[in-house]
């Protein structure tokens, strides 16, 4: 099943190290959801996106999950 975010989130920086708050952003296979199912804005997103790649970088996140 597709986890649909309905809240609006007011996040202004997404903090490349607080990896439990960006692992609600990544599916089951490692991938960042789409905007439709984040709810988040364009910009939300961009932001989103290299915070996640920072963490994955770092080793706070997988690249890819085992499935």
């Amino acid at each position: 099943m597709a986890k649909i975010f309905k809240h609006k989130t007011d996040v202004a920086y997404f903090d490349y190290k607080d990896f439990k708050t960006l692992q609600r952003y990544v599916n089951q296979y490692g991938q960042i959801e789409t905007r439709k199912k984040t709810g988040l804005t364009e910009s939300q997103q961009r932001r989103l996106a290299v915070a996640i790649k920072r963490a994955r970088h770092l080793a706070l996140l997988p690249f890819v999950a085992r499935g």
